[in-house]
């Protein structure tokens, strides 16, 4: 699977309610290695609330509500983020017309840890739900080389695109009508007009150096898209409709600089702290 399908995994899958999903990732990282993952799950309420209606339709022998706290299911994904993950707490959390749930994780080795921040199974539908890592490519996961030290040293490594034989960007000759390519812009933006997906590595020491794209503080933005913003963007959305980039490369070449998207291309980053 191509890096770009990474960034965006699970939006295809999702596609009826793509828009309707917000998930942040952040690792609290030490010094000696050890830290917490916090995880932040956010869907619409209005869908929440047809979720509970379609289930209560259809299926009467369940006896509980669907919510999307769901702690034995928060309990059982440890594995997901890798080996020697341990589960702290969690809780409901609702804001701004989303509800969802804040789960905490801890770990003694980032070395052992992996991520994978999009937005598929992330949601407690049915019993299919605890399948998760079963349905992931391997390759897919964010992954960490930690070494000890003062300062100590954290290699982040990212997913890497498989290679084709082509790196051209498609251009296709179906949306040179402008009646069909507004039409197909319009039902893009309804799709992912709120969707949210974020990454980021939060260092409780200093960072010394480090060679990533998007430092704040202590802070490293792995990834960061908010479509709310990018879908502003007529012309990059178009692009992205009319090229369908299928390489890191490409998309960068696509959105640019464009507001509400902060991606780190490199394959590698490294941060001293």
């Amino acid at each position: 699977m191509k890096k770009i399908k990474f960034v965006l995994a699970g939006l295809i899958t999702l596609t009826l309610f793509s828009g309707c999903l917000q998930v942040a990732t952040k690792v609290n990282l030490n010094q000696d290695g050890s830290g917490t993952i916090e995880e932040t799950v956010l869907m619409k309420t209005e869908f929440i609330n047809m979720m509970r209606e379609f289930i209560a339709a259809f299926d009467s022998s369940k006896t509980e509500e669907f919510n999307m706290f769901n702690e034995d299911r928060l309990k059982s994904r440890v594995s997901d983020f890798g080996e020697g993950v341990k589960y702290v707490s969690g809780e409901s959390f609702s804001t701004d017309g989303y509800e969802g749930f804040k789960a905490l994780y801890s770990f003694t080795d980032i070395n052992n840890i992996k991520l994978n921040p999009s937005p598929e199974n992330k949601v407690p539908f049915g019993e299919d739900a605890t399948e998760s890592e079963d349905t992931i490519v391997n390759n897919d996961f964010i992954k960490f080389k930690f070494s000890k030290g003062n300062p100590a040293l954290l290699e982040v490594d990212f997913p890497k695109p498989e290679d084709n034989g082509s790196s051209d960007m498609e251009d296709t000759s179906e949306y040179e009508d402008s009646t069909f390519q507004n039409q197909e812009l319009e039902k893009i933006t309804d799709m992912f007009n709120g969707l949210k997906i974020s990454a980021i590595i939060n260092f409780n020491n200093n960072i010394d150096e480090t060679d990533a794209s998007f430092v704040e503080g202590n802070t490293v933005t792995l990834l960061e898209v908010d479509f709310t913003e990018l879908i502003k963007n007529k012309e990059v959305m178009k692009n992205l409709e009319k090229k369908k980039p299928e390489s890191m490369e490409e998309f960068k070449e696509v959105v640019g600089d464009a507001k509400g998207i902060k991606i780190e291309f490199k394959d590698k980053i490294t941060v001293k702290f």
